[in-house]
């Protein structure tokens, strides 16, 4: 194994870090020494842009632009393509661009090839949304040696430094894109997730869009004619709402000049208007900070520190709001909202790097060593996630009614594995099914599921041999490991034996790319040039 970086591959920008030779986590600037890359891709037949440059030209060829490409991951390439010199492209391959281009900065600075990464990811990312972003890193020639859960790798950044405090650490990580709250344990060597909830389409561009739409309204209201019909003047009105946000962060006002079909309108926008404007998407925040307290089963008087993460984290309103429910004096500097989760990642990706592979101590400075190796041989901290989403399968209660039954509930450690045992409810059953669920409850009766089929991984049919009787067991082992990928085993047993075995991991659907899929996305990206 050899040198690993930890990498954000986040909505609106990326980053990515590595442990340096006196074992501290450093940002690796890109080929433009910027520390963070816009995830903007511009394509240009076998060319393709990624950063700022495409960020720029985004006003001036938006037909040629993909953004926000980290919303969709985890939908099929049927629901979800951009189409460039004919060729469809999935979100994973899009992801994987911004991948490629990190990878190479990466290589370019460090003068060494890049293998091994570890890849964040929300929280709340389901099945699906892990499994793309396993498949984006792959396509761009990494192997991901964990997918981690983004306010974990925050938490890791915060936490190497207070081992031994025992602390209780909130997490607000609100991106461009999506948002996460987590509860962390930080003790005398471990790092552990207590409970987490969050929206993956919320984040900063919601803000964007409700000042792109009250602008529109104003020239509407003044020319009677939507601008937003235009392509080239909604990214035009794009960046200035986005201009005029982080304007709001720093100045009471901000000008906005919205220019369409040869007509002009101005608007003034307070940053008392702004925060009415979002007052709702604020209010969304504010209640799953209750959410994930009481899953917690605290209180903010439990809390010892609040690590603000994501850009968005530096609007006034945000802040406020987070002093004013907590009752805490906030320091947003307690770690950098913008880098601290690819820091984390570059920790973590160490340490898994000298954990699992012994000889790749010989490969690391003794600083490296003497950070994060004990006395014992054990790497000083361990990290815990839990399982973001109960996992579980459809059963039949005594009235015959199909329930959901949680063989793994949410903020399990991982990795894990649960083991149950059902009964046949004929004589001589001939088959069972076997279905798949994730983030239902507990004896959620399956006809009151609105869009049941949105929450089941995969299903299978286990045939079982004739003549067995009424109340036969049926043994389920659900195992998850570290990236939350699931593998689901069932067997019929009887007196001699097991007498079926059906594996369901490898008939979960996924909408993602399957394996022939990423091996010809892998190919044909050799075939682009990535800058």
């Amino acid at each position: 194994m050899g040198k690993v970086i930890g990498i954000d591959l986040g909505t609106t920008f990326s980053a990515v870090a590595h442990i340096d030779e006196h074992g501290q986590p450093e940002i690796i600037p890109n080929a433009e020494s910027d520390r963070m890359t816009p995830s903007v891709v511009m394509f240009e037949e076998d060319l393709v842009t990624v950063g700022k440059i495409a960020k720029q030209n985004a006003r001036a060829v938006p037909e040629q632009i993909v953004e926000f490409a980290k919303r969709e991951m985890g939908k099929s390439k049927e629901r979800f393509f951009r189409t460039f010199d004919a060729k469809n492209y999935s979100p994973e391959e899009l992801s994987a661009l911004v991948l490629t281009k990190l990878k190479q900065d990466a290589e370019a600075y460090l003068n060494t090839e890049i293998t091994d990464a570890v890849i964040t990811v929300p929280a709340y990312f389901r099945d699906a949304e892990r499994e793309a972003t396993r498949n984006a890193g792959k396509i761009a020639g990494l192997n991901v040696l964990q997918v981690l859960n983004e306010p974990t790798a925050a938490a890791l950044a915060y936490g190497m430094d207070q081992l031994g405090t025992d602390q209780n650490v909130f997490v607000f990580d609100l991106g461009g894109g999506t948002f996460d709250v987590t509860l962390m344990k930080v003790s005398q060597s471990t790092i552990q997730m207590l409970a987490t909830n969050g929206d993956h389409r919320l984040g900063g561009k919601d803000w964007d869009d409700k000042i792109i739409t009250y602008v529109a309204e104003m020239f509407e209201i003044e020319h009677g004619e939507n601008p937003l019909q235009d392509l080239h003047t909604y990214q035009d009105l794009q960046l200035n709402a986005i201009g005029a946000k982080e304007s709001l962060s720093r100045r009471e006002i901000a000008r906005i000049v919205c220019g369409y079909n040869g007509k002009t309108t101005r608007v003034e926008l307070t940053r008392e208007k702004f925060q009415e404007l979002t007052a709702e998407l604020l209010e969304r925040c504010r209640v799953l900070c209750d959410v994930v307290l009481s899953e917690g089963d605290m209180t903010w008087t439990d809390i010892d520190t609040v690590l603000l993460v994501g850009g968005s984290t530096r609007m006034p309103m945000v802040r406020e709001m987070i002093a004013n429910i907590s009752g805490k004096e906030i320091n947003p500097n307690e770690i950098n909202p913008d880098e601290a989760v690819a820091l984390g990642a570059a920790i973590q990706g160490t340490l898994r790097q000298i954990s699992e592979d012994s000889a790749a101590t010989a490969d690391v400075s003794d600083a490296v060593i003497e950070r994060f190796i004990g006395p014992d041989g054990a790497p000083k901290v361990t990290v815990t996630d839990g399982a973001t989403h109960n996992l579980g399968l459809v059963v039949l209660n005594a009235a015959r009614e199909s329930i959901i039954h949680v063989m793994i509930p949410k903020m399990t450690p991982v990795p894990c594995e649960m083991a149950d045992q059902f009964g046949t409810v004929d004589n001589n059953q001939r088959s069972v099914l076997i279905e798949v669920v994730q983030s239902l409850e507990q004896d959620q009766r399956k006809n009151d599921i609105d869009l049941f089929d949105e929450y089941k991984l995969g299903e299978c049919t286990l045939e079982l041999p004739p003549g067995l009787p009424e109340g036969s067991p049926i043994h389920v082992t659900y195992k998850y490991n570290l990236d939350q990928v699931l593998e689901v085993t069932a067997k019929s047993l009887s007196s001699s034996g097991a007498t079926a075995v059906y594996d369901v991991f490898s008939i979960i659907k996924r909408p993602t790319l399957d394996e022939d899929a990423v091996a010809q996305a892998q190919t044909d990206i050799q075939d682009l040039t990535v800058e």
